[in-house]
């Protein structure tokens, strides 16, 4: 896994510097707009434009660059403080309190250990009926996991586990960091762009300005006119290639956390079930923030057909799009049901059997000499359910409940979870009704609905 996360690293580090180029040379189209727009120079050909006008067009290219450069540098530092705590508040996520859901934390508490993180993930929880999940942090000892109060009623235990374990091994791999890196740099670029575009087209004293120079010269300023195209073309395009850079960081971090995740678990059909329900659910919220929908393990802003299409006849795989930030669904989820085991080298091989390629999707050098992983057998993994549930019913074994009652007790726990998150206050009354009350009521005495006994609010 080293191998290829330090492969993830070097190729992460190269694009980002590319994606810095490109930055930089939108801001020297951006410096040389404004120049045209304010003072701009008349030539006729490169080589009648004078010194004075060649030093200007240089000046304004720098200045340009440098601006960019700052704009940069200024959110990275932003990032680097509050980047975390910005992406959750984005995503309105509360914190978890510790108890607040058992079942939860102890699945976290054992991805922990089988990830070898240092440190235990914050807990957060989006009151959102969408199935979905992400992890942010700039390093494994200051990282979170968000998970939707609809990922919590949607999926049962193997499958949450699979979602957790994804989003860990994102945390191991650093990923959370490198494409915050991308993100910010794509951030600027778009920014940028969008920023002088709009400048430029509503400016019309800009606009009158050189219009009326370009008279009086009798026509000439070919050269800056050529300059001046070059320019909005650079313009244009330098955020579709940012973009296609970022993407091209993200889809290969993702198979490398599916099978990461497999290893953790040792139970591939999990992940594989939950990003069936996940990416299938009609319940996918278009109104989610665009900066961070990247972030999830399934992007809410993507269309249906994109996030669960099916292979047309005669392709086993689907044709992952240029702009989609994650690989098609389908695709995962067919490799991970084709895994004959449940380590780096089955990920491999079920790969290039679903696929039809001969190239690994992971690195060759980190494979030799490693261990296979047999995948939990059935039983395995009713035992650890149960076990997790003896766990979080306080060590007292319970009789199983039917799929519905499941469901409810899920979606029971979920909201209670969100309560707490928001700091409502729990007390149960004599006859056995739990209430919620919010902060405000705090001190008061408030009569039970049920059996309208005198209950004082207090913690």
């Amino acid at each position: 896994m080293w191998q290829q996360i330090e492969d993830n690293k070097h190729k992460s580090i190269m694009l980002i510097f590319i994606m810095l180029a490109v930055l930089l040379v939108l801001g020297a189209a951006v410096g040389v707009c404004f120049l045209c727009f304010v003072n701009p120079p008349m030539a006729d050909s490169f080589e009648t434009l004078s010194p004075q006008e060649l030093s200007a067009i240089y000046e304004s290219m720098g200045f340009g660059m440098f601006f960019a450069f700052v704009a940069w540098a200024i959110m990275l530092i932003v990032a680097f403080c509050e980047g975390k705590n910005a992406v959750l508040s984005l995503n309105h996520a509360n914190k978890i309190p510790d108890g607040a859901n058992k079942v939860l934390e102890n699945i976290v508490e054992e991805m922990t250990i089988a990830s070898g993180l240092p440190k235990k993930p914050e807990l957060y929880i989006i009151d959102s009926p969408m199935p979905n999940a992400f992890a942010t942090g700039m390093n494994p000892e200051n990282s979170a996991i968000a998970v939707t109060t609809g990922l919590l009623t949607t999926l049962d235990r193997d499958e949450l586990q699979g979602v957790v374990a994804h989003e860990m091994a994102h945390i191991v791999n650093r990923d959370t960091m490198y494409m915050l890196f991308a993100a910010i740099m794509l951030g600027t670029v778009v920014w940028l762009a969008d920023f002088v575009a709009r400048v430029l087209f509503r400016s019309s004293a800009g606009s009158s300005r050189s219009s009326s120079k370009s008279s009086s010269s009798g026509g000439g300023g070919a050269a800056i006119l050529i300059i001046m195209i070059v320019a909005l073309v650079i313009m244009v395009i330098a955020p579709i290639v940012a973009r296609i850079l970022y993407f091209s960081i993200s889809k290969k971090r993702e198979y490398l956390a599916d099978a990461c995740a497999a290893q953790f678990t040792r139970y591939p059909q999990g992940l594989a079930t939950a990003l069936a329900k996940i990416s299938g659910s009609p319940l996918m919220d278009k109104e989610a923030d665009k900066i961070s929908s990247a972030m999830y393990i399934v992007n809410p802003l993507s269309s249906l057909d994109e996030r669960y299409d099916k292979p047309s006849k005669g392709r086993r795989f689907v044709r992952d799009g240029l702009f989609s930030t994650h690989p098609a669904t389908v695709n995962r989820i067919s490799v991970l049901e084709a895994m004959a085991g449940a380590d780096f080298n089955a990920y491999n091989e079920a790969f290039k059997k679903v696929s039809g390629r001969r190239k690994p999707v992971l690195a060759k050098e980190e494979l030799k000499g490693t261990k296979p992983l047999k995948i939990k057998k059935t039983a395995d993994v009713l035992a650890g359910a149960v076990a997790g549930a003896v766990i979080a019913s306080g060590g007292v074994e319970q009789k199983a409940k039917s799929p519905k009652e499941e469901k409810r007790a899920r979606s029971r726990e979920a909201m209670d979870t969100v309560w707490k998150a928001n700091n409502f206050i729990f007390k149960e009354c004599s006859c056995g009704t739990m209430l919620k009350f919010p902060q405000e009521y705090k001190g008061q005495e408030i009569a039970c609905p049920h059996c309208k006994a005198l209950i004082k609010v207090e913690e």
